[in-house]
């Protein structure tokens, strides 16, 4: 078990982690690549999860390309998409029903791709981005949904507020472009940022801002996609929904690429705690020093593949916590963020 805490008060073993950035913010770094789409199909059984590859899938008998349409967005950049079905007009029960199953799925991004229906859609988007504060904050899994036209604040929803038209001429609404975004999301790795990256596909975005548009778009949390004169459409900006930044959540975080590290290092540090050392491992000197060992070597993976910048085995302690099965892991970690803003002075004369 893992998750965040305050005070050392926590009953289940488990590798409990607080990353903040008020400090310079497997031993091999886990994969990414997978996405839960919740959708109405037309055919299958509901409230089941099929899974969807680019080379297999287990679709229900029978379903139609508009079944497969938003899956094959995503796959687009995803490796694996777990396609949830959801009840015909379903509503909020039918949401938290889903939300209770995917507690214990392994997944990097959801994406809940609808908004016709304002009242309905606001209080299952509403549902979705409280269950997601839970799994980031209660249950220690760092996850991402992708939500369309929805305020969040929150570094753990991606907002979503163009759609796409595709070369078909097939208009994506802006909660139907979701899934092209989860999968973009979750298939990116903790060393590449989306920021400029082509939605293969797509001609044309909708509806169209101009510069000063985009960027209200941008300060408001929006991720966005612009069309040049040769028709690619490229995501504007890689960012969240997070616009209230704090000292503990700075505006690194606003970063998706910042995120994607971030949640990885709490991922995996947790895996590396629970595999090796739960149960297996003295609570000594020497126990502590294995630990940190471990984690030391972790973290430079990370530096070596540039995710993180300017560590040292410093950086790392492990301590004894109160109880005397209990360590405290503190890390002072910089994550690499992409290139994305060059200012450039020239001198004509």
């Amino acid at each position: 078990m893992a998750g965040t805490w305050e005070s050392q008060n926590k009953v289940l073993p488990g590798a409990y982690i607080n990353i903040r950035t008020n400090e310079p913010l497997s031993i091999t770094p886990g994969d990414r690549g997978t996405v839960v789409i919740l959708q109405e199909l037309s055919v299958g059984e509901d409230g089941k999860m099929y899974t969807i590859t680019a080379t297999e899938s287990t679709y229900p008998d029978n379903a139609t390309s508009a079944d497969k349409k938003l899956a094959t967005e995503a796959l687009k950049k995803a490796k694996t998409v777990l396609l949830y079905k959801l009840p015909e007009n379903h509503n909020t029960e039918s949401i938290t029903e889903a939300l209770a199953v995917l507690k214990t799925v392994q997944f990097n991004t959801l994406c809940y791709p609808y908004d016709s229906e304002p009242e309905t859609a606001s209080a299952n988007k509403t549902a979705i981005t409280a269950w997601i504060k839970a799994m980031r904050e209660d249950e220690g899994i760092k996850c991402q949904a992708v939500l369309a036209n929805h305020v969040a604040n929150s570094e753990g929803i991606i907002n979503v507020t163009q759609g796409v038209v595709l070369s078909d001429g097939t208009t994506l609404t802006a909660a139907e472009t979701t899934a092209w975004v989860a999968g973009a999301t979750a298939g990116a790795s903790i060393t590449t940022s989306n920021t400029g990256m082509k939605y293969v596909g797509a001609v044309d975005v909708v509806p169209r801002k101009t510069k000063s548009e985009m960027e209200t778009a941008v300060k408001a949390g929006e991720f966005i996609f612009k069309v040049d004169s040769a028709q690619n459409v490229t995501a504007v900006y890689d960012i969240n929904s997070l616009t209230t930044v704090t000292t503990e959540k700075g505006k690194m975080l606003t970063k998706n690429r910042v995120i994607r590290t971030i949640d990885n290092i709490a991922n995996d540090i947790a895996t590396i705690f629970e595999s090796n050392y739960v149960g297996k491992v003295n609570n000594n000197a020497d126990g502590r020093a294995l630990l940190k060992a471990a984690l030391v070597d972790y973290f430079n993976t990370l530096q070596n593949m540039s995710a993180i910048q300017n560590f040292e085995a410093d950086d790392i302690t492990v301590a004894t916590g109160i109880d005397s099965d209990a360590v405290v892991v503190s890390a002072a970690v910089q994550p690499v963020d992409s290139v994305e803003k060059i200012y450039i002075t020239v001198n004509l004369s």
